[in-house]
């Protein structure tokens, strides 16, 4: 392009380079700019290697060649093509159909390179840009997740403090109050707490899509988004069916079970779980008629000191033109909680349960064998930070470290010291809290006397009425359609299993 200059005697007054951009675009910042020159008569010619460097849309490019320099007196040339809009030439006339092939280039490789894309996702490869929170790119494996071990407890915490009752605000409250750093304030500062990023707090959106995400069971859902066309960039949802899911990818940070148990409370109640009235069966029910949900609303019998009790109305009767539902909520929880016990104490194998008790005691062994390794273990990584710093004080008072050195590093290592004092306070606090709990009982009559005691159902909570029932319609007639999540009454048996799972680990583990 010198040379060209050069040889035609021409005055270079700027040169306008968007690396890294693509040509489909003309939304450019030095593209603009030199507009911007053109508009103030700065510049009357423009020079490009070739017309694939003006742009590689043919309708945009058209209109700059066609219709934009010649109202603003700029003489466009694109050197190895032949182009000089300064002089009649049959290059020219044929610089739309050049236009068209520059496009229909850019469009084929974007297609390319989304077919790579794609295939790469089919095989589980891991190719967005920033990993999820509580993972990190494996150092030599390409587009593989490895658990990062800094952040991972903090998602373990918001899986187990949600399926535990506490709602979003209640665990936003714990991260904020404890300093902990949202995903973005992590991935920006590299530090787990930090009193002074304030700007970096959790949200309610950051800790539904957490709570939502099938990567933190080891699960890769990509193409959920997608742009309308290679010169469209507007981003738009892609149905699930489309969605590339490839299963057990890396691996977890939290268990199945635990997963599924969020996802029902999730389905049924939503982010928030604490509510001024929260009934049993809220989130179950729903209208024959419109489909829609029911309400639970408190009213008021006719006399004067009349109390209020809860009735299940629809809210949609007025409206949709249903006929209204007004039945007492207490009776109606007590005819469903007991056609639940019913259908469970029929079809349950207590055998299994027996051997489900078994297993729970193994791990509750294990586990309290494993943390006290786990406290050991930060104890004396605690042991040797400190061990450090004073080495490093003794250091620097000799001259052997420089000041900014020592304050780097230290720094840093105490960083790491309290984000393992906060670890070892909360497997402290497990084990305390696991030696106050009942001890598990060796003695085949006391396991049967609990078995038969959690087969009553006089504990009854919303994630086993969740586990057990999809939905409860109730038509105009104030019949009742109940909708299990088994197909058949025998099959009831694993989602007893789990329950009996939560109840042994709520009250023994």
């Amino acid at each position: 392009m010198q040379r060209y200059i050069n040889e035609n005697n021409l005055n270079l007054v700027k040169e306008y380079v968007d690396d890294g951009i693509s040509g489909t675009t003309f939304d450019r910042p030095k593209f603009n700019e030199m507009l911007e020159d053109i508009q103030n008569k700065i510049i009357n010619m423009v020079i490009t290697k070739d017309l694939s460097r003006l742009g590689r849309d043919y309708i945009k490019t058209g209109f700059y060649i066609e219709d934009y320099f010649p109202k603003n007196n700029i003489r466009y040339v694109a050197i190895t093509d032949g182009i000089d809009t300064y002089i009649d030439s049959t290059n020219n006339d044929i610089t739309p159909f050049k236009a068209i092939m520059n496009d229909m280039y850019a469009k084929d490789i974007s297609k390319k390179i989304r077919s790579v894309y794609k295939e790469k996702q089919k095989q589980g490869e891991y190719i967005c840009s920033i990993p999820p929170y509580g993972y990190k790119k494996h150092p030599k494996i390409k587009n593989k997740l490895i658990i990062d071990n800094q952040t991972r407890y903090v998602v373990e915490k918001i899986f187990e403090m949600y399926a535990n009752g506490h709602g979003s605000k209640e665990i936003i409250r714990y991260l904020n109050s404890n300093n902990y750093l949202s995903p973005t304030g992590y991935r920006k500062t590299g530090l787990i707490q930090a009193k002074s990023f304030t700007n970096y707090k959790w949200n309610e959106v950051t800790i539904c899509n957490i709570l939502k995400n099938e990567v933190y069971i080891g699960n890769t859902i990509q193409n959920k988004k997608t742009v309308i066309s290679y010169k469209v960039k507007k981003v738009r949802n892609v149905e699930k069916i489309k969605q590339i899911r490839v299963n057990s990818t890396h691996e977890p940070i939290v268990s199945q079970c635990l997963f599924e148990k969020v996802q029902s409370i999730l389905e049924k109640r939503g982010a928030n779980t604490k509510l001024k009235h929260d009934y049993l069966l809220r989130g179950t029910l729903y209208c024959k008629q419109c489909k829609r949900k029911l309400q639970i609303v408190l009213k008021k019998g006719s006399s004067k000191n009349a109390k209020e009790h809860p009735y299940i109305v629809c809210s949609n009767a007025k409206s949709r033109g249903c006929e209204p539902i007004n039945i007492n909520y207490e009776k109606f929880e007590e005819n469903i909680i007991y056609a639940i016990k019913k259908i469970c104490q029929t079809y349950v194998n207590k055998e299994k349960l027996y051997s489900i008790y078994e297993d729970l005691k193994n791990k509750r062994s294990e586990t309290q064998e494993t943390n006290k390794k786990k406290i050991e273990q930060i104890a004396q990584a605690i042991t040797e930070i400190n061990n450090n710093l004073a080495q490093m004080y003794m250091d620097k008072l000799k001259g052997i470290l420089q000041e900014e050195d020592y304050i780097r590093i230290s720094q840093k290592l105490s960083l790491e010291r309290n984000k393992l004092n906060e670890q070892k306070k909360e497997l402290m606090a497990k084990s305390i809290e696991a030696e106050e709990k009942p001890q598990l009982q060796n003695d085949q009559k006391e396991i049967q006397t609990i078995v038969n005691e959690f087969l009553k159902f006089e504990n009854i909570t919303q994630l086993y009425i969740y586990r057990l029932i999809d939905k409860i319609e109730i038509d105009k007639n104030k019949t009742i359609y109940i909708y299990f999540n088994f197909s058949r009454p025998e099959l009831v048996n694993e989602k007893v299993e789990l329950i009996f799972k939560d109840y042994i680990e709520n009250y023994f583990l």
